[in-house]
C-alpha cells in the first residue's frame, strides 16, 4: 500500500518559512508565549505524522496477512483435493445404523403387507364358504305348502345360466312338490374352499338332507357331497353352478 501524504500543516511545521529561505530580513524575535505556542503546534504535527505512518503500516500488514491466508487456503484445498479422507468410526457407525433402520422398516412393511393379505384371504374364504352353506340349505329345505316361495328364494341365491335354468323349470318343480306333499330339510356338516379368486370360488360342501312323507313315522336321511361354484354378482355372492358327487 503506498504511504499516505502528510498533512500540509505538518510539513509546514518542520520547514523554514518562505521569508527566511529567500533571504529576507529576519523578523523580530517573538515573545515567550508565542514561541511556546509554536513549539506546541510543531510537536502536535510530529505526533500526527507518526500516527498516520503507524496506521499506514498496520493497513499494509493486514492486507499481507489476508493474501497469505488465501494462498494457504488454496494450497490446503489443493492438497485435500488429492487426498481423500477416510471415514471415521462415527461416520461408519451412523451409516451402519441407517442400514439397520432401513432393513427394519422394509421387514416391517413386508410383514404388515403379508398380514393384511392373509387377513383379506381369510375374510374372502369365510364369505365364500358361508355363501355356499346358505345356498345349499336353501336348496334342500322345501315345504310343499310354500313350494313357490321356497323355489323363488333358491332362485334368488343363484346367478347366470344356472339361475336361468332354475327359473325355466320352476313351475313344473313347484307343481310336483305340491302334489307329492314331500318336505325336506337340509343341513351342512362341513364346507371348504378348494380354489378362490377375488370374485369367485369353488367350495366343497358335505350336506345332509331329511325327507318326510305323509304317513311316514320316521324321516329318511341322505348324505350328499356337492361342488358349489360361487360368483360375485352386483356386490353379492351367488351360486353359479352345483354338482352332486358320489
Amino acid at each position: 500500500m503506498p504511504p499516505r501524504e502528510l498533512p500540509a500543516d505538518a510539513l509546514e511545521a518542520d520547514t523554514p518559512r518562505a521569508g527566511v529561505a529567500s533571504g529576507a530580513s529576519p523578523t523580530p524575535v517573538p515573545e515567550a508565549d508565542e514561541l511556546t505556542q509554536a513549539e506546541a503546534r510543531a510537536e502536535a504535527a510530529r505526533a500526527r505524522a507518526k500516527r498516520l505512518r503507524q496506521q499506514a503500516d498496520a493497513a499494509s500488514d493486514v492486507q499481507g496477512g489476508r493474501a497469505g491466508a488465501e494462498e494457504t487456503g488454496a494450497e490446503s484445498a489443493q492438497s485435500h483435493r488429492w487426498r481423500p479422507r477416510r471415514p471415521g468410526r462415527k461416520a461408519m457407525s451412523a451409516a451402519a445404523a441407517v442400514v439397520v433402520i432401513c432393513a427394519s422398516l422394509t421387514a416391517s412393511g413386508y410383514l404388515a403387507w403379508h398380514h393384511r393379505t392373509v387377513a383379506q384371504q381369510r375374510q374372502r374364504t369365510a364369505e365364500f364358504a358361508t355363501a355356499a352353506r346358505n345356498a345349499v340349505v336353501t336348496m334342500m329345505s322345501i315345504d310343499p305348502n310354500k313350494a313357490r316361495d321356497d323355489m323363488q328364494r333358491w332362485a334368488d341365491d343363484t346367478t347366470g345360466m344356472f339361475k336361468a335354468g332354475i327359473l325355466l323349470g320352476a313351475e313344473d318343480a313347484v307343481k310336483a312338490l305340491e302334489q307329492s306333499k314331500v318336505s325336506s330339510k337340509g343341513s351342512v356338516q362341513a364346507a371348504a374352499v378348494e380354489s378362490m379368486s377375488e370374485d369367485s370360488a369353488i367350495v366343497l360342501v358335505a350336506a345332509k338332507s331329511e325327507f318326510s312323507k305323509p304317513g311316514q313315522a320316521k324321516p329318511e336321511s341322505r348324505s350328499l357331497r356337492l361342488v358349489v361354484s360361487v360368483q360375485r354378482d352386483g356386490g353379492q355372492l351367488k351360486v353359479s353352478r352345483v354338482e352332486f358327487v358320489s
